[in-house]
């Protein structure tokens, strides 16, 4: 049958001719795919530090521990799951950038996620690059009496090689998490969001990746609610993926925003929602076995303009470790397959 299609295709356009419905089919397809790749350490006990001398501590045993979650080697066993859908579209969120030098002297990029996992993505015999990327949190602390590290993080959106994108924007959002802390420091951690536009049967789909804020449910709940918004500005038909660290049950915060306000949610329309987990594993990703228990990462689109039919989690077997025995990350990524309506 399928030789059949390709030669009668091949009789159409040496005619002049429009090719059999069946050879359209693909291009009305779009896979989409959400990670959080992990940032490499566990940040938050920087914000409880009762004074400065253990601030310096902590920042060194956390970026101790960005080596030791080794990025490069996860990014090989990332690409290997990727390889598998192989997606058009990927938004991936806590894209780290580490630099690191000696106290008052100048920094060196130590780990780029971006670059590392765009190299083991090409050693994979993928091609792949970044449309979009938004650049959030951004800070320098000492590591210790000598050294100094600063990270930054970043969202991005990567696309395969072929794939047509235009308007590629991004942004930050109004609210934000403000943590004053007993060490003196404040901490100001912005969050943001970005959106291109793909191409797919001549139709654009404008595609956002996001990362919401995890700790504080009001912030949150805002940053939701002003993506939500700026996509409804939309002339095309939308998917909106990320970490929304929210649960499906949390009706008032972001799940609920985008359920309750036109979207569907891809796992619970393919999979008839339970499982399906993608949250979290030990910060050193060592845990066996593994401790994904909840939902929080997810591809919303909307019905009647899109389907979807196909929806994966990837990074949370076994099997999908490093050698060492590290997971690919502390989340597990989720890949979906959507269809444009024909309307």
């Amino acid at each position: 049958m399928t030789a059949l299609i390709v030669v009668a295709g091949l009789i159409a356009a040496a005619l002049g001719l429009a090719a059999p419905a069946q050879a359209d089919t693909r291009r009305q397809q779009l896979d989409v795919a959400t990670y959080n790749i992990y940032q490499g350490a566990d940040l938050t006990p920087l914000f409880t530090a009762p004074n400065l001398p253990e601030l310096v501590r902590r920042a060194g045993v956390a970026y101790d521990q960005v080596v030791a979650t080794d990025f490069p080697l996860r990014a090989r066993a990332i690409s290997r799951l990727i390889k598998k859908d192989r997606p058009e579209v990927i938004g991936l969120q806590e894209v780290a950038l580490w630099k690191t030098g000696p106290q008052g002297g100048d920094l060196t990029t130590s780990y780029d996620f971006l670059d590392i996992l765009l190299s083991a993505l090409r050693k994979a015999g993928l091609d792949y690059r970044a449309v979009a990327a938004d650049t959030t949190f951004s800070g320098t602390l000492p590591i210790s009496a000598t050294k100094q590290a600063s990270f930054t993080d970043r969202d991005v959106i990567l696309v395969r090689h072929g794939v047509r994108v235009t308007n590629a924007q991004s942004h930050i959002y109004t609210a934000k998490l403000v943590v004053p802390t007993a060490s003196g420091i404040t901490f100001t951690i912005p969050r943001g969001w970005s959106t291109v536009d793909v191409k797919l049967a001549g139709k654009p789909v404008r595609v956002a990746n996001t990362h919401l804020e995890p700790v504080a449910p009001p912030v949150r709940n805002a940053q939701g609610k002003e993506l939500y918004d700026a996509l409804a500005q939309s002339p095309y038909p939308v998917t909106a993926v990320g970490d929304f660290n929210s649960l499906p049950e949390d009706m008032t915060g972001p799940y609920g925003t985008f359920t309750a306000g036109g979207y569907e949610e891809a796992w619970s329309t393919v999979h008839d929602a339970g499982r399906g987990f993608t949250a979290v594993q030990d910060p050193n990703l060592t845990n066996v076995p593994s401790k994904l228990d909840s939902r929080i990462d997810y591809v919303f689109y909307q019905p009647g303009r899109l389907s979807a039919l196909y929806a994966d989690v990837i990074g949370d077997k076994l099997r999908d470790r490093t050698p060492t025995g590290l997971w690919p990350s502390d989340h597990a990524g989720l890949v979906v397959r959507l269809r444009l309506s024909s309307r």
